[in-house]
């Protein structure tokens, strides 16, 4: 007990919470309600108090008037702080003086912990902060209603894709992050010494996934962390971000992929708007489900759309952000959809894994999906034949023997196959109109941050 005392609390007890913020409606009048949060805000009005309680499902407010409410608990009221945590025994009051069409007048008010001076504010659009203070106390700052809500939505894009990829016979796998040689090019890997040799942070779970489906696996999909060592500090890229891959076998093309992908985010748009209903409301988003099918452009067309709204660019050149920006105005205009597949990416511009164009002299069977202008996914079909395989890693400056672990298994009848590789973050950025990815990012990892 002598911890409670010093802390000035005491032991929980019998508070077992029966309700969250968000059920407390004008159904409930008359009801005795047991809420746990923090405390939001308090207004003090002299012989009345209105205290906002907020916990994981929102707000709720509780009004003290002194001469309806028990002494120690106008008493304790008084000694509320922001962010003091705390329970409140009370009954439900149908009022139309509130948004919820109910408050609770608190019979019980205990103080569970103490909050010092917070470092930043916590309370909507009360005092602006920047990015880099924000993230210094990134704890506190996804405490705010609207922070929190960007990784709720993220939650449930990310359980409603699996959801559609579990009901499509797709298996969850889990590969390996610390990898011998990289997936897609050495430049930009981050190097670890593994006992006595080098190891690098996997760049992306292409490999396995792939090796995966040699193994008879079928359909698979991994939703993992993936590690990138470029040097760039830009608004739409972090050094370790979250990939949902899938990889499929027995394919006719990589139209097989591009349908799969599209159903699977047309599920996962569809579901999450019902299921973040309050989150979007908070955010002020309408959220727009993209219609099926996707628009498909070939990378030739795209060029030559965006040279003709100023741009000088070469088949062999990728698209950079000014042109992707062009792109997040043209896209609607011309086509009247956000979602656009661009195909064909020429054989430069993609992995030695790529399947060659059979159609497209130059070109691969590969694709990326844009959001909004911005490429949200990369994928395509794979090479599956051993041979072409070899010579196409070979065109790419890489040697075969250092990738026998990946190589050797496609000598032994490997299914067509292809995937994805889809960046969680930015779905999440493009889908809400986040300006920076670091915001769409739980704990940001960057060149210069590795905390919190």
């Amino acid at each position: 007990m002598d911890f409670y005392d010093k802390a000035g609390t005491e032991p929980i007890g019998d508070a077992t919470r029966t309700h969250f913020s968000n059920q407390i409606t004008s159904e409930l009048d008359g009801k005795e309600v047991i809420l746990m949060g923090w405390t939001h805000i308090l207004r003090d009005k002299g012989k009345i108090k209105f205290l906002v309680l907020r916990d994981e499902h929102g707000t709720v407010q509780v009004t003290i008037p002194q001469k309806k409410v028990p002494e120690e608990v106008f008493e304790t009221s008084g000694k509320l702080k922001p962010e003091t945590a705390i329970s409140v025994h009370g009954t439900v009051v149908a009022t139309t003086q509130v948004a919820a069409g109910a408050e609770v007048i608190p019979t019980k008010i205990r103080i569970l912990n103490t909050a010092e001076r917070l470092p930043i504010d916590v309370v909507e659009g009360k005092v602006d902060i920047d990015l880099d203070t924000r993230f210094n106390h990134r704890i506190l700052d996804l405490r705010k209603p609207s922070i929190n809500a960007i990784f709720r939505i993220q939650h449930n894009l990310v359980r409603f894709s699996r959801d559609y990829l579990e009901n499509n016979d797709f298996v969850e796998i889990h590969t390996p992050k610390l990898v011998a040689e990289a997936t897609e090019g050495g430049a930009n890997l981050f190097e670890v010494q593994y006992f006595e040799r080098k190891a690098y942070l996997a760049q992306s779970p292409q490999f396995y996934k792939q090796l995966m489906l040699l193994a008879g696996f079928g359909r698979v999909f991994e939703i993992a962390p993936v590690f990138r060592a470029e040097k760039h500090n830009t608004r739409r890229h972090i050094n370790e971000y979250t990939s949902f891959d899938f990889e499929m076998a027995w394919i006719s093309g990589v139209e097989d992929v591009m349908k799969m992908e599209e159903q699977m985010l047309h599920y996962a748009f569809t579901k999450t708007k019902e299921a973040s209903s309050a989150e979007f409301e908070l955010l002020g988003i309408d959220l727009t489900i993209p219609k099926l099918p996707f628009k498909r452009v070939k990378y030739a067309e795209a060029i030559d759309l965006v040279n003709e709204a100023g741009k000088d660019l070469s088949i062999t050149d990728d698209l950079d952000p000014e042109s992707e920006r062009l792109l997040e105005k043209i896209f609607p205009e011309k086509f009247g959809t956000d979602m656009v597949f661009i195909t064909h990416y020429p054989l430069e511009l993609r992995p030695a894994y790529t399947m060659p164009s059979l159609t497209d002299e130059g070109m691969t069977e590969s694709f990326d999906l844009t959001y909004k202008g911005m490429e949200i996914t990369t994928g395509g079909q794979r090479i599956h034949i051993y041979d072409l395989l070899v010579e196409r890693f070979k065109a790419k400056g890489f040697n075969p023997p250092n990738f026998s672990f990946y190589l050797d298994p496609f000598k032994y009848g490997a299914p067509p196959h292809g995937g994805i590789g889809l960046g969680v973050e930015r779905l999440t950025m493009q889908l809400l109109g986040i300006d920076n990815i670091r915001e769409a990012t739980l704990l940001p990892r960057d060149r210069d941050r590795l905390t919190p």
